[in-house]
């Protein structure tokens, strides 16, 4: 709950009438920051959220964050809203690439697509759910134009920094 309160004083700017920006301020039905935490927390972990999170995870990050099912679903943004770093580096005047990058300031991006197939809900089998999650394309693009010898290709995670290694087995970060 500390993220809440701003215990140390700091000095976080003032609103536009002119107050003292502070602790963030709770709506009504809570008594103290850990009161407000503690309802969020129930009414997260609740029968309604967990049942219904699986649908959300696929409007933002799955099958129904694009394309035609985005449109049934009606979750569509200004097609500028999907434009990832290569779509800016293709747009040809810098007039293009200001406004894209005004609309990205502005209103937000749609956060890449993450899931193929509709996400599993609580409780049910993740069998038949191979392809569920979308290729890496950025870590995908960190190998750009590298040859076959210096791909960095990912080993089982060990808890060390030391989980990578090139395909000839040798560590670059060691």
């Amino acid at each position: 709950f500390d993220f809440l309160i701003n215990s140390m004083g700091l000095q976080l700017g003032n609103l536009q009438t002119g107050e003292r920006v502070d602790d963030v301020l709770l709506p009504s039905y809570s008594k103290s920051a850990k009161d407000f935490l503690r309802k969020n927390r129930a009414a997260l972990e609740s029968d309604h959220c967990t049942t219904h999170l699986p649908k959300w995870i696929d409007l933002i990050f799955g099958v129904t964050s694009r394309g035609s099912r985005a449109k049934t679903a009606r979750n569509l943004f200004h097609p500028m809203s999907y434009l990832g770093p290569v779509d800016l580096d293709a747009l040809r005047s810098d007039e293009d690439k200001n406004r894209a990058e005004l609309q990205a300031t502005e209103f937000g991006i749609v956060p890449d697509k993450l899931f193929r197939k509709e996400h599993p809900g609580k409780g049910e089998s993740w069998e038949g759910t191979e392809g569920l999650v979308m290729p890496d394309v950025l870590r995908d693009s960190y190998n750009y134009g590298a040859s076959s010898s210096d791909r960095i290709t990912k080993k089982e995670h060990t808890g060390s920094n030391d989980g990578f290694s090139l395909e000839d087995g040798t560590n670059p970060f060691a």
